[in-house]
């Protein structure tokens, strides 16, 4: 990035959200702890060049001491392979009331690491090596979320002295003080989980106590989804219209919504003029090209000017909180996903394995595992390579996904053998699945850089429940039983493991 480049970047940079303009006018104060390999990174003398102050410190002491004397804007900092002193400085940070918006570097720890680290007060982890661009992109999120936070602790403190100084307006300032503790419940209840789902219930649960509303609809892209409320069963016609305006409007569009869409606006109710519902439509944005909905109407009254301010917030709450399960979701399905195939993985596999035997412990019921392994697919790799043979196993695992239910999980087993699971599903039924996807890879032509190849596979099926299964190892070592008389039936056909062991061949050969 040039200086030129930078500097543009910087006015892009909001200042400190304070009530002094000398303070406005600022740029933004940035502290930098880390090695010394980490304060000569390069992106530093750009943010210092471009305007902003920026202080290095060699560990969490010094930083902790300087923050006596300097309240930063940003706080970048290093963590090592071992986070325990990362979370020791957040809680720290929490102690001592620090509002600086703090951002991680460092390695890959793991979804349930990063999880606790965004829970303890940090608004970001980067894994490093970090692009430029995204520490920056980060930087500029930090400040628009802390000048947020401000604004509601601003908002808090002229409360506080409004409460003091005007004894006749008290029952009016308990009512706010009331809204804003349970606009501070709700944005917690928001912030906890990390998950989409449970963050639309908290938000419903809270949202409807702290300003009355009939009816709610949140949606978001990226994946799309919508969620709707309604106070009671009454209102059950205005949430369906508003649940079907979501779904057009998100499903529908393949551009992310604009800031001059997201306005507030009102939406065709088919009701007279005079008997349309008050309506409010608050923009969320997760990324500058990403950007949600929420809205919210009433039949009775229009809002007031408080509660559109308390709308706003919490919009800014739940932009954040969708952003961050937005990013422990990408980050779990990472680990659960096989890194050449994006199938699940053996380890994902073996979870849904546990959860389907238990069913069938507890409610009798039915499920099939298929083994599907590749007929001597060391050929294949001898003749076109490792990277003629991913491309090989990439392709089979795009067949097999294609050939399942929804319902089903197709995951890589380990090598150039798969593993697919079928919920509710009888041994019969399992059986013609398999030849299906048998006959379909026989007949398939696997096109290859100089060539192509024909490919057949062996399968073997197990069922639960069966007396002879009581384990997952069990129920694999079933399912690979029934592979491996396949294998030595001839390859190239499908063999069911039954209740007392024997195995029955079901086609090929």
């Amino acid at each position: 990035m040039s200086r030129q480049a930078s500097s543009d970047y910087a006015d892009h940079i909001p200042g400190r959200a304070t009530t002094s303009p000398k303070e406005e006018d600022r740029p933004p104060c940035l502290f930098v702890a880390g090695h010394a390999a980490f304060q000569r990174k390069a992106v530093w003398t750009r943010l210092e060049a471009s305007g902003n102050r920026v202080c290095r410190f060699t560990g969490p002491a010094a930083l902790l001491a300087a923050i006596e004397s300097t309240s930063p804007d940003v706080i970048f900092c290093e963590v090592n392979a071992v986070p325990e002193p990362t979370f020791e400085l957040l809680n720290r940070l929490a102690a001592v009331q620090s509002d600086a918006c703090v951002i991680l570097m460092g390695p890959d720890l793991g979804a349930e690491q990063v999880a606790r680290c965004l829970r303890d007060g940090a608004f970001d982890y980067l894994t490093v090596p970090a692009p430029t661009t995204r520490v920056l992109d980060s930087l500029q999120k930090g400040l628009i979320n802390r000048q947020a936070f401000q604004a509601v602790r601003d908002l808090s403190g002229q409360l506080a002295q409004v409460n003091a100084s005007l004894a006749g307006e008290r029952d009016v300032l308990r009512q706010w003080n009331i809204k804003l503790s349970l606009l501070n419940h709700l944005t917690q209840a928001l912030a906890g989980p990390l998950n989409s789902e449970s963050i639309a219930r908290s938000l419903f649960n809270g949202l409807a106590g702290l300003v009355p509303v009939d009816v709610i609809g949140l949606g978001r892209p990226d994946p799309h989804r919508v969620w709707t409320w309604s106070r009671t069963a009454a209102y059950e016609a205005q949430e369906q219209r508003v649940r079907a305006h979501l779904l057009s409007r998100f499903n529908a569009q393949a551009a992310p919504v604009s800031q001059a869409q997201a306005e507030v606006r009102r939406w065709s109710s088919g009701l007279p003029e005079t008997e349309q519902p008050a309506q409010m439509t608050i923009p969320l944005t997760f990324s500058p090209n990403s950007q949600g909905l929420l809205y919210v109407e009433r039949q009775q009254g229009a809002f007031s000017e408080s509660e559109l301010q308390l709308l706003s917030m919490v919009g800014t709450s739940l932009s954040l909180a969708l952003h961050n399960a937005a990013i422990h979701q990408q980050m779990q399905e990472l680990a659960s996903r096989d890194g050449l195939t994006g199938l699940l993985n053996r380890r994902a596999l073996e979870e849904v394995l546990s959860r389907e035997l238990k069913a069938g412990t507890r409610y009798r019921a039915s499920a099939c595992l298929i083994l599907v392994d590749v007929d001597h697919f060391k050929q294949v790799n001898d003749l076109f390579g490792h990277v003629g043979g991913d491309r090989v196993l990439q392709r089979i695992a795009t067949v097999m996904q294609e050939a399942v239910r929804d319902t089903d999980s197709v995951g890589r087993y380990g090598g150039e053998e798969f593993g697919i699971v079928l919920p509710h599903t009888d041994l019969a039924r399992a059986a013609v699945l398999a030849e299906r996807l048998r006959d379909q890879i026989e007949h398939h032509t696997f096109d290859v850089d100089g060539g192509s190849v024909k490919i057949t596979v062996s399968v073997g099926i197990a069922q639960i429940p069966d007396t002879t299964i009581g384990t997952v190892l069990e129920w694999m070592a079933a399912a690979d039983a029934a592979l491996y008389e396949a294998k030595g039936c001839g390859r190239n056909g499908v063999v069911i493991h039954t209740t007392d062991g024997a195995a029955v061949v079901a086609s090929g050969f």
